[in-house]
């Protein structure tokens, strides 16, 4: 076997190589996400409803996208009877990263538009047809959105209530 010295610059002596291998990864900040109109559509739609749940969030942007014919640019997919987004997850995850958007703190943890977030809006507006769709169906999907973040809520009281009574159980 001959033996493979590694030369300045990744190359090896012999007959391997090493190969560098660049890969681009675009970068999250502020300004591209508010270059960004998915996003920005995204950051209005949490706005407008307020403290929302995501996975009330990906339910509400799929009736905005399929039943009020608004293109955000999501593909959805249906788990069960919850629609979901791999994109709107990697949008929202933008959002929270460049502080557009926060996990409010305490139990339920719901989202909701940072001060940054609000300024961002000011200075990038969303696309004019969510707009007018959201203002003229806001009850609407302030309804369905109340609906979805209830039953979530009751189900994490639920849960948290079982944690409870496991704990109090396993010390009798």
């Amino acid at each position: 076997m001959a033996k493979k010295k590694e030369k300045s610059g990744g190359q090896q002596e012999g007959k391997g190589t090493k190969d560098l291998k660049i890969i681009s990864v675009q970068v999250v900040t502020p300004e591209a996400v508010m270059r960004n109109p998915r996003q920005m559509a995204l950051l209005y739609i949490i706005d407008r409803l307020g403290p929302t749940h995501e996975k009330t969030l990906q339910h509400i942007a799929y009736v905005i996208q399929e039943e009020l014919n608004v293109s955000l640019g999501y593909d959805f997919r249906k788990v069960g009877n919850t629609p979901y987004s791999p994109q709107l997850k990697s949008d929202l995850v933008s959002l929270l990263y460049v502080g557009f958007v926060e996990n409010e703190p305490g139990l339920y943890r719901k989202l909701r538009t940072t001060s940054s977030g609000k300024d961002a809006l000011e200075k990038a507006a969303p696309p004019a047809g969510l707009v007018e769709a959201i203002n003229s169906n806001f009850e609407m999907l302030r309804n369905k959105a109340s609906i979805l973040d209830s039953e979530l809520d009751l189900e994490i009281r639920k849960r948290m209530k079982g944690l409870r009574g496991s704990r109090r159980r396993s010390f009798f």
